[in-house]
């Protein structure tokens, strides 16, 4: 069996089976040098945090002006609004 065959005999629901990711992990990292992987590994998850905790911080200064208050709408927009009580 390919590792391809491997992968899609694995991949069930859009996520991988723990022997999927076993196979990739060993397959990146040397495993005889387990410091060196280590390492390696340890570095690309830090990256990956920063991406995340990064992107997190752009969104939400896009919901709030300042990064403090809730936004709200204006009065100027809220005035078209229909009364659901009044008919």
């Amino acid at each position: 069996m390919s590792s391809a065959e491997a992968q899609r005999a694995y991949q069930r629901g859009g996520f991988m089976e723990p022997v999927a990711a076993q196979q990739q992990f060993s397959q990146q990292y040397d495993l005889a040098n387990p410091e060196k992987a280590m390492a390696s590994y340890q570095k690309i998850l830090h990256q990956h945090t920063k991406q995340q905790y990064e992107s997190a911080t752009k969104s939400s200064r896009r919901r709030s002006p300042d990064g403090s208050e809730m936004a709200s709408l204006s009065t100027e927009s809220s005035r078209g609004s229909v009364s659901s009580t009044g008919s």
